[in-house]
């Protein structure tokens, strides 16, 4: 594939070029209520073409992979790019980046494509019987397991010339309860980045039956009592709020159309406790890789160092218009796409808290537990579904409730953080920004003072 996408783009002359090639192989399996709802095996294969002519991009795919349809991609994509100059508001400058040679993969112990993976069927299955056997209360299950293997190879007309590969391996777990005509939803992932020893070392069948315990657990539970309350913030939530309604705000492109870190480097927005970082080589992240789809390497990037802002999330063009180096953030879903500037695995750094001592001198509060959907803007305010709410009151642990909410300005939440545990942990997610993409999303449990929804 590296061959034939850099002979032909050998070929055709233009300010930039750049063409990957990209085969994303899928094994999954869908089990509902102890039935199998669908099981997938499928390969998708394809290559694009993306040019900059005068300062203009152009951009065009083909799932047919021959010298001639990739000719005719880079030929479109300069006629697109020469078309749509006049459209334009401003000229397309490019960061200057090391052309790299060189080759990534996953670390495996167990390589999909060395196994049986129909032999998975039978797990998620067994996963969905205990999940049902857990308590008479569960009333319906629905468990996902997926591996995703990527091979993606890109070339570009100042001589990079990388191939990689990504394996992804993962699972879902959503259980119902109903206990005294009320009805409760919990939810549980599993995975990380890595072969298929991912499900020994965490399996689905431990977030089957964490979901259905809290699933059964809150069901009988009133929703709990609305208003302004000092809690702790799980580390599953607390990955959450780092990526939905802080990690945007600090990508380069929604920065320069005035997200609230617009015109902050430097400033303070967060608690001196609160370090945010966006890293692309965190080992077995689920968006760990080497370099983005513009072939930059990807780094560490601290976006909020002890409550300051640093810097952003860049690709080659935000990077030349801040005037910085790129940062390894351009990325694309698939062939189909071109890339733009994507979280990677987005986490606030841990401390040495003990959940104990969070809670020890919160007189009335909450501590929040399994994060749901939830939507947030640009400006970091957001509203969260949350499963589980316990009561603190004066440092012990009281009644639980279900159907809670929590709301607010992230960066407000920021500032009143007053303790970082040491819980860490990484999960998995599937950001939705004009086009999906696999990320991480992690911190430790927070302490801090928000509005909780409810009755």
């Amino acid at each position: 594939m590296i061959d034939l996408l850099d002979t032909c783009l050998s070929r055709v002359d233009a300010e930039y070029i750049e063409m990957r090639g990209h085969t994303r192989r899928v094994f999954s399996v869908v089990v509902k209520d102890g039935q199998v709802e669908r099981i997938v095996k499928g390969l998708n294969r394809g290559a694009c073409a993306r040019a900059l002519v005068d300062g203009s991009w152009g951009f065009s795919s083909t799932t047919i992979i021959d010298k001639r349809n990739l000719l005719s991609i880079l030929t479109d994509a300069r006629i697109l790019a020469r078309s749509s100059k006049p459209l334009k508001k401003r000229r397309v400058k490019m960061a200057p980046a090391e052309p790299h040679v060189d080759e990534y993969k996953t670390c495996m112990k167990k390589d999909p494509r060395n196994e049986d993976l129909e032999s998975l069927v039978g797990e998620v299955l067994d996963a969905d019987t205990e999940a049902h056997e857990y308590s008479e209360k569960v009333v319906s299950t629905t468990l996902n397991l997926s591996v995703v293997d990527d091979e993606i190879f890109f070339v570009n007309s100042e001589g990079a010339r990388i191939k990689q590969r990504i394996v992804r391996c993962f699972g879902t777990a959503r259980i119902i309860a109903k206990s005294k005509g009320n009805i409760a939803s919990a939810y549980e992932s599993t995975g990380r980045q890595g072969g298929l020893e991912i499900f020994k070392d965490t399996p689905l069948r431990e977030a089957a039956l964490k979901a259905a315990s809290r699933a059964v657990r809150i069901a009988p539970k009133r929703v709990v009592p609305g208003g302004y309350y000092d809690v702790v913030l799980e580390n599953k939530i607390v990955g959450l709020l780092a990526h939905e309604a802080i990690g945007h705000t600090a990508e380069a492109d929604l920065v320069y159309t005035g997200s609230f870190l617009s015109n902050k480097v430097g400033k303070k927005v967060a608690s001196e406790t609160v370090t945010l970082v966006d890293d692309g080589l965190m080992p077995y992240g689920f968006g760990t890789m080497k370099y983005d789809d513009e072939g930059v390497p990807t780094q560490r990037t601290v976006i909020i160092d002890r409550g300051v802002v640093k810097g952003f999330m860049h690709s080659r063009e935000t990077a030349s218009q801040f005037g910085v180096t790129p940062t390894g953030n351009a990325r694309a879903w698939s062939f189909e796409y071109d890339p733009i500037i994507r979280m990677r695995n987005t986490y606030i750094e841990p401390r040495d808290w003990t959940i104990d001592e969070l809670i020890e001198d919160i007189k009335d509060g909450y501590i929040l537990r399994g994060g749901g959907g939830g939507q947030a803007d640009f400006n970091g305010e957001f509203m969260f579904a949350v499963q589980e709410a316990i009561r603190i009151k004066n440092g012990d642990l009281k009644e639980s409730y279900r159907g809670a909410t929590i709301s607010g300005n992230a960066f407000e939440v920021l500032n009143n953080i007053k303790g970082v545990g040491r819980d860490f942990e990484m999960n998995i997610g599937i950001c939705g920004k004009e086009q999906p993409n696999y990320v991480g999303i992690g911190g430790p449990s927070v302490k801090t003072k928000l509005l909780v929804g409810g009755r």
